[in-house]
């Protein structure tokens, strides 16, 4: 059920390209994941796009892949709906806050896991130009059971 609604809210997002003020944005993620006995710290690419629907409200969908384990512990895909405020989207600097829900898989010797939360971050934009900005960021995509799954990023943000 979990994967149908957030398929189709990914779908009705990528509808919206036809309308201005869409965004969308590719990124490298230094992921933590804390649990039982220690951590570890695989690596990922994330897109997202998301669509500005008031000067500063917006939603968005997630979805990473890793490219690097720890420990031979791996991030196999976070995906995630996300509602984003931007404090100041037509300036220079844009920070801004995320709240949404998101489903992280995670393989392991031996097999793999996956658990949705709650997830919530904080970031901002530099733009290069009035089409483009640096973007960095921390999430926290779960907190659940003892397993907190965090992430810090840089990427590139392209406005459409």
């Amino acid at each position: 059920m979990n994967k149908k609604v957030i398929g189709l809210a990914l779908a009705s997002l990528l509808s919206a390209g036809a309308y201005a003020d869409n965004y969308a944005g590719v990124s490298y993620k230094m992921v933590e994941i804390d649990g039982g006995g220690g951590s570890v710290e695989p690596s990922a690419v994330e897109g997202k796009f998301g669509k500005l629907f008031t000067k500063n409200f917006a939603v968005e969908g997630r979805l990473g892949v890793g490219i690097a384990d720890d420990d031979s512990i791996d991030v196999d895909s976070m995906i995630g709906v996300f509602a984003a405020y931007h404090f100041m989207p037509k300036e220079k600097f844009n920070p801004y806050v995320i709240l949404g829900y998101a489903r992280t898989e995670v393989s392991f010797p031996g097999g793999s896991n996956s658990e949705t939360d709650v997830s919530y971050g904080f970031g901002g934009d530099i733009a290069m130009n009035p089409g483009s900005a640096l973007n960095f960021e921390y999430v926290n995509y779960l907190d659940k059971d003892g397993v907190e799954a965090t992430a810090i990023s840089v990427g590139w943000t392209w406005k459409f």
